[in-house]
């Protein structure tokens, strides 16, 4: 009989064993798993990251192209409207309107705007010139001038003093702005811009962190296939 009961429980030690080594295995596999399951959401951000990162650079090189094509215009265009010494003389007069030297020549004048006629403005030209430098330019000459260097004017006709005028009407900051640009080839400065980013140097690090998740991962796989077998 006590043969009978330590066989029974030989048999049932030897149960509990197997169970207790399925058990760990089990548990082991489902950890392995889980950390293989972590490691492949990690490198799916990664990947998302990488795809982000390449297209903001492809998108960085295009903007540069861009921007070099359009300084090279910029360039270009600049140089085809330098003035003349008698549209010299018109952006100056106009300059010093705006600085307050020329009151007494205006029709209307205001702390935005001033208005001024064409024979006024045309008169004050031909002042500021050397008699072997003057020609006589018909008035609708001054409004081409205007409209040259990009000066921002609102033209009509009014009656003054019984005669039929052409009134030109500047606003004062607009005029300084467009003056300042042509007379002392002052190009608007850019804005200080902020440290380009380097997306290539990104991108390799991204890709780098990749390479390393998936050999953990296939590291981890082959316990998986150990502990299974």
């Amino acid at each position: 009989m006590s043969d009978l009961i330590g066989k029974i429980k030989g048999k049932i030690d030897k149960g509990i064993s197997k169970v207790n080594v399925e058990s760990k295995k089990l548990i082991e596999k489902q950890k392995i798993k889980l950390q293989v399951s972590e490691l492949d959401s990690r490198k799916k951000i990664l990947l998302l990251d990488l795809g982000k990162f390449t297209h903001l650079m492809l998108e960085s090189s295009e903007q540069s192209v861009d921007k070099m094509a359009e300084k090279s215009v910029s360039k270009k265009s600049s140089s085809n409207i330098k003035p003349d010494k008698w549209e010299q003389s018109v952006l100056t007069v106009l300059k010093s309107v705006c600085e307050g030297k020329l009151d007494n020549i205006l029709f209307e004048n205001t702390d935005d705007e001033f208005k001024i006629t064409a024979k006024s403005l045309s008169a004050e030209v031909e002042k500021s010139l050397p008699n072997s430098e003057k020609k006589q330019q018909n008035l609708q000459w001054l409004g081409r001038v205007i409209a040259k260097f990009g000066i921002t004017s609102r033209k009509y006709s009014k009656r003054i003093n019984r005669e039929r005028e052409t009134v030109y009407e500047f606003h004062k900051l607009k005029t300084v702005a467009a003056l300042d640009k042509v007379i002392n080839n002052n190009e608007t400065k850019p804005l200080k811009k902020h440290k380009d980013v380097d997306y290539k140097e990104l991108m390799l690090s991204k890709s780098r962190e990749i390479n390393t998740l998936e050999t953990k991962i296939k590291n981890l796989e082959s316990k998986l296939l150990k502990v299974e077998s």
